[in-house]
């Protein structure tokens, strides 16, 4: 409880609400009978990109979630119409040899279309590189993500724990990148964040999987 209440302001509504609103926002305008705004889709991906430049700069502790609602409102609802192209952006903003990435960069990211995103080859430039990522800059976008994940709609949640894998991964955390990968495939097998994920990690040894289970009282997991 004590976290979710760092997620908003008291004089502000709840970050949930204000994601909420922001979707109605985005939705309402971008709608036309031609199908929908290329202008208004492109206008909230430059403020996404913006925004998160903005609460990568903030200073705050290590484990504090970020308080900006409105910027984080606005990742909300990219995370919901743009997932892919919106973590290929985080990603890239944390872990890139070039990192932090400029503003323009960040939008050239977030305006790809989901489709063209290609998760083997940002893999292979992120994660497979042989780099040692900057923890403080991982624990930046770990308190942006924290209360999206808490506040967004299901779908963006799981999308966001996808990415977090992504993360965990390159922090080399194997066990937890697994358990969030996994999470994530669980709701929606089509994961490509998560799937990549897996697909580097070692395979799960089936005696081992049956001691964990019988050490927890007959429950796969810890």
């Amino acid at each position: 409880m004590g976290s979710e209440a760092t997620a908003a302001d008291t004089d502000e509504p709840p970050l949930d609400e204000l994601i909420t609103a922001a979707t109605h926002e985005y939705l309402d305008s971008g709608m036309t009978y031609d199908g929908f705004s290329e202008h208004v889709r492109a206008t909230w991906r430059n403020a996404a990109a913006y925004d998160w430049s903005k609460l990568m700069a903030e200073q705050h502790s290590t484990g504090e979630w970020s308080s900006d609602a409105n910027r984080l409102a606005v990742l909300g609802v990219t995370m919901q119409f743009a997932p892919e192209s919106t973590c290929m952006m985080i990603a890239s903003d944390i872990l890139a040899e070039n990192a932090p990435l400029s503003l323009p960069a960040l939008r050239e990211r977030i305006n790809t279309p989901d489709g063209m995103v290609n998760t083997d080859l940002l893999f292979s430039r992120l994660i497979d590189n042989g780099t040692t990522p900057d923890p403080a800059r991982i624990d930046m976008a770990m308190g942006i993500l924290g209360p999206l994940e808490a506040n967004a709609p299901t779908d963006a949640c799981y999308r966001i724990i996808g990415l977090k894998a992504m993360l965990s991964l390159a922090m080399g955390d194997g066990e937890k990148a697994r358990e969030l990968a996994e999470q994530a495939i669980g709701y929606d097998a089509s994961d490509r964040f998560a799937s990549s994920v897996l697909d580097r990690l070692p395979e799960t040894d089936p005696a081992m999987e049956a001691t964990n289970m019988w050490e927890n009282g007959g429950h796969l997991g810890r």
